[in-house]
């Protein structure tokens, strides 16, 4: 029985390939991952075994093919838990994303492919302008649904640009309401007022969430 196993609200520490095979079929809503980048890094990780401090290397031996196998096992076991109204989103970068896509496009299947998202984190500077090519400054979301026309999806909407607002909306009604006028097809003119628009949608470009900046005291304090 692998029910019991399953307790809502609850963390659980370790690697997703086994801890998911225990998950019921269809009972998660939302999966966002964050695996290894296959970057050829080392870095530092708090959790592991009694929450020591370890060094994790994200190399992997036998190369990229390697790391797409390994990935696959455990998105396999995403897709086995997740709703048919669900979605995935993969954090991950240059690296392997188009690797990772092709793999995703095979197990979810590629009608169930929402898009990518390319969230530009910061301005190129320090490190990032080092060799001969553009200076990387984003990173990319894959986003995939269990079944596509089933799943859920909220729109969230952004707050127009102080240009857009002084360039747009360009009239004041008696109460000092702003608003700007627009023309139907019909002839008719209509009023969009400012306090009852929603925004912009959000698109597949995010640039308004910055990166932390883990070498600069005070914020490395706030990301650890």
């Amino acid at each position: 029985m692998t029910l019991p196993y399953f307790r809502p609200n609850t963390i659980y520490c370790g690697d997703c390939k086994e801890v998911l095979a225990k998950f019921p079929d269809e009972c998660v809503d939302l999966i966002y991952a964050d695996p290894p980048f296959f970057s050829n890094k080392t870095y530092e990780i708090i959790w592991h075994d009694g929450y020591e401090l370890r060094v994790f290397e994200d190399r992997w031996k036998g190369g990229i093919n390697n790391y797409i196998l390994w990935m696959r096992e455990r998105v396999e076991q995403c897709h086995k838990v997740l709703k048919n109204t669900g979605s995935f989103y993969l954090h991950c970068d240059w690296h392997a994303s188009h690797y990772l896509k092709v793999m995703f496009d095979e197990v979810f299947g590629e009608k169930n492919f929402l898009g990518e998202v390319i969230w530009s984190y910061g301005t190129p500077s320090g490190g990032r302008t080092a060799g001969k090519k553009p200076v990387k400054a984003h990173d990319t979301i894959l986003s995939y649904t269990k079944k596509y026309g089933q799943h859920t999806y909220n729109i969230i909407y952004l707050p127009y640009s102080k240009k857009y607002v002084t360039e747009r909306f360009v009239f004041i009604d008696e109460q000092g309401r702003k608003y700007r006028t627009r023309k139907r097809k019909s002839g008719k003119i209509e009023r969009q007022y400012l306090d009852e628009s929603k925004g912009v949608p959000l698109s597949t470009v995010w640039s308004d969430i910055k990166q932390l900046y883990g070498m600069h005291l005070v914020k490395r304090k706030q990301e650890e």
